[in-house]
């Protein structure tokens, strides 16, 4: 399967990034698919290798799932993207007039048994690292997917995602926020430790961060909704923005985050997974379709391109699939086995649109 996928993501023009989703049984299985993959890429893209990620989290519409990034060519800009090696791996530079972007991938610690903390702190070491290297620095990044095994396990009163998130706002303190946290999904997966990936730009392009006054912004969160019991530090909030607009003159795309069955920072708890599906659509809707007189929005403005379910239950894909095929019919859609950060929430949807 992964060859017939490969195959045709091989005819595509300027791949950058190949984001495998796949049912592991365990990190010794995550490990050899993930060696597969990165050889295929070295041997079959001569030119420009892309970046892989693997994602334990198993296809519940179809057995292997690929999403490919491309970057497409224009006849008016001249575009070079260049390779970059570091003692652990690879990263791509995009550079144009007054542009560059940082796209990097498969950030994750050398030992994927290692505790939570351990490993977040090797991943954000690894993407420091890339970002020093182009004078970046967090605040740079647009987009990032932080992938984590046991996600909502709790290891000593601690929940394995606050681990992750006291982690990250130590590595995020260091760093000016001229245009607010980045677009972000924190979920789960079945294997393979802590993953990261991310998008990073700086130039000539306007970056807004995006809020949505249903929803509490993330990173003001209250106590009530962090889960940890230790004494010995403050509990740190998720940083991230809702979504993140990037314009330039001839194209406005937005990157939504990881979104889900919330108002204010109260999920939804009713656990009807077509109610909390439905509920997630209206905040992403209301996002990216913003009220009148919302700066850069005209309302009903977005259109969705891309979209992201993870499913707490997979028993539930054949619900949400149908519900979404009508109200989405036009949009592709993957749908993946995953947890979510809350034990409650059944489902949380990601994307990228277009205005």
């Amino acid at each position: 399967m992964a060859e017939e996928l490969l195959e045709s993501a091989v005819r595509q023009e300027n791949v950058i990034r190949l984001i495998f989703f796949t049912l592991c049984s365990n990190n010794q299985e995550y490990q050899l698919q993930r060696n597969f993959l990165e050889q295929w890429v070295d041997k079959h893209f001569i030119a420009l290798r892309p970046l892989v990620s693997l994602v334990a989290q198993k296809p519940l519409a179809g057995e292997l799932v690929l999403e490919v990034h491309s970057l497409e060519k224009t006849a008016d800009e001249a575009v070079v993207i260049e390779e970059q090696e570091t003692a652990w791996g690879r990263y791509l530079r995009i550079k144009a007039a007054n542009y560059l972007e940082i796209i990097a991938g498969g950030l994750c610690a050398d030992d994927l048994s290692l505790p939570i903390c351990e490993q977040s702190e090797q991943a954000f070491c690894k993407a420091e690292e890339i970002l020093k290297a182009e004078e970046m620095n967090f605040g740079d990044i647009v987009r990032q997917w932080n992938y984590l095994e046991r996600i909502t396990d709790l290891i000593h009163g601690n929940q394995c995602y606050q681990d992750f998130n006291d982690v990250r706002s130590r590595f995020y303190a260091s760093s000016e926020w001229l245009y607010g946290y980045p677009a972000a999904t924190g979920i789960g997966t079945q294997y393979g430790g802590v993953q990261i990936d991310f998008n990073a730009v700086k130039g000539n392009i306007d970056i807004v961060p995006l809020d949505n006054d249903w929803q509490r912004a993330a990173h003001d969160y209250s106590d009530n909704v962090l889960i940890s019991h230790r004494i010995d530090s403050e509990k740190e909030t998720p940083k991230f923005e809702r979504g993140k607009l990037l314009t330039d003159q001839s194209l406005k795309m937005i990157y939504i985050s990881g979104t889900a069955a919330i108002r204010g920072e109260d999920s939804i708890m009713d656990r009807n997974v077509l109610l909390q599906t439905e509920i997630t659509l209206e905040n992403i809707q209301h996002l990216i379709g913003l009220e009148e007189g919302r700066k850069n929005l005209p309302e009903h403005s977005g259109k969705l391109e891309l979209l992201r379910v993870y499913l707490k239950n997979e028993t539930d894909v054949h619900v949400v699939k149908k519900d979404l095929d009508k109200l989405c019919s036009d949009v592709p859609i993957a749908y993946l086995y995953a947890d979510v950060c809350r034990e409650e929430l059944l489902v949380e949807i990601e994307g990228i649109a277009y205005l």
